[in-house]
């Protein structure tokens, strides 16, 4: 009897200690994650007054690395198929610019934007929606998986440095103001990462996730009167590598 009662519990033990990433399966991971703007830049400031439309040359800028935490919240369709909603808190970015700008053309007041660091910061809200299919077994241990997805990209709390905002003001005379802004945009993403079951209800999982983002900066110096005076555009090339590494619990 005991032989008997032993074998019983046998397959109870299996499927305790089975990986738990099966159909109908919820995950939510949390972690640190890497933002590498290795690869951003940006066009050559365009300026646009009543004096007309000039470049200036030689200007651009950079994006700076940064760290924020991740949530991410994964629903197994199948044992195999999953979609995975990455989000968290909205990291803070700074554009660090180089060159001279001259908003009214050659021989006009210039002003050196390689002094102004940074330039301009902003929080980015890059939310990403992935289907994603995981190699192996619902049981495995070790499992890699890559995916693909969608991403809406919007920012909030942009300001400029106090010296740059200070000569636009300068420039639109009393009672005006500066506003910036950069537009939002739709984006695939691309991702790839491995997941390893620490317990049958805890994994640990990393991820590399690769975002071709891309946006329009546009700051304005409007007159007391409320009259644009001054149109400053560049388009920013983000492009960040994202690299993620945490820690998941099954519900």
């Amino acid at each position: 009897m005991k032989k008997i009662a032993y074998l019983a519990l046998i397959p109870g033990v299996i499927c305790g200690s089975a990986s738990a990433q099966s159909a109908g399966s919820l995950i939510s991971s949390v972690g640190g994650t890497w933002l590498d703007f290795g690869q951003s830049s940006s066009t050559a400031l365009q300026s646009t007054s009543a004096a007309g439309t000039f470049n200036s040359p030689g200007t651009g800028g950079q994006i700076h690395n940064t760290f924020t935490a991740e949530l991410a919240l994964t629903y197994f369709i199948t044992d195999n198929l999953a979609v995975d909603l990455a989000s968290g808190v909205p990291p803070k970015l700074s554009l660090f610019a180089q060159g001279t700008a001259a908003p009214l053309g050659p021989g006009g007041p210039t002003l050196g934007l390689g002094n102004l660091q940074p330039l301009a910061t902003t929080r980015s809200w890059p939310p990403i929606l992935f289907l994603k299919y995981y190699f192996g077994g619902a049981q495995s241990k070790l499992r890699p998986f890559v995916g693909a997805g969608v991403n809406y990209t919007w920012f909030s709390h942009t300001e400029l440095n106090s010296n740059f905002s200070g000569a636009l003001q300068q420039f639109a005379g009393p009672g005006s103001k500066v506003t910036a802004s950069l537009s939002s945009s739709w984006n695939p993403a691309f991702n790839a990462g491995v997941s390893y079951n620490i317990t049958r209800n805890w994994y640990a999982t990393a991820s590399v996730t690769y975002l071709p983002l891309k946006t329009n900066a546009t700051v304005n110096a409007i007159a007391g009167n409320g009259q644009t005076v001054l149109t400053n555009r560049t388009h920013i090339t983000a492009n960040p590598w994202i690299t993620f590494v945490g820690i998941g619990y099954r519900f």
